[in-house]
């Protein structure tokens, strides 16, 4: 308010001559009925909204640039090539997983040789995780390749002797002979040349 004792230091004033002091002393004189005058306050947020635009268009330009090349059908499509691959390799690992169970549930005597005889895309787990195909490649391989897996409890399963026992002698319990020991080559090798030496 300083400004304006500095006009009214030699009296009273018409509204032209105030007019023309303010415009003398560099002052404008606007009508604040017609929206000329803005308050302070609403500059000051007006100016902190165009500042953060400017920003936002700075970095968007920057985003932009970083991507500048790169065609983004291609992204698209790369990216749903991977998330395909990590789909199909999730439900490869979820079914070796249900696999493996099984056989261990069978008494596979040696799952790898076992999984070998598996046919793998007869195979699937439904959306619901259950396993299909699996049980009846199971009781085939139990009835055609019994030495495939350990007799159960019941006495069922990969039974020996003149159905695909051993024929170098080794455990066959219907005649009483010894469990097989073999965890290794060497072990093996002794077996053999124990068994028949």
């Amino acid at each position: 308010m300083e400004f304006l004792k500095s006009l009214f230091e030699k009296g009273a004033l018409t509204w032209e001559q105030f007019q023309q002091a303010a415009k003398d002393a560099k002052f404008e004189v606007v009508n604040a009925a017609g929206g000329a005058y803005v308050p302070k306050a609403d500059l000051d947020t007006k100016a902190q909204e165009l500042t953060t635009a400017n920003n936002t268009i700075k970095d968007l330009r920057a985003a932009a640039k970083a991507w500048d090349g790169k065609d983004p059908k291609k992204l698209e499509d790369d990216l749903k090539t991977l998330q395909t691959k990590y789909d199909t390799d999730t439900a490869n690992i979820r079914r070796d997983a249900a696999i493996d169970l099984a056989l261990t549930r069978a008494h596979a005597r040696d799952p790898q040789l076992t999984r070998a005889a598996l046919s793998m895309d007869d195979i699937k787990i439904g959306t619901d995780g259950k396993v299909t195909g699996l049980d009846a490649q199971l009781e085939t391989l139990k009835k055609d390749k019994a030495w495939l897996f350990e007799e159960d409890s019941a006495g069922q399963s990969g039974k020996q002797g003149s159905k695909g026992g051993n024929p170098n002698g080794g455990y066959d319990p219907q005649s009483g002979g010894k469990p097989n020991t073999v965890n290794d080559l060497g072990s093996a090798l002794a077996e053999v040349y124990n068994t028949n030496g």
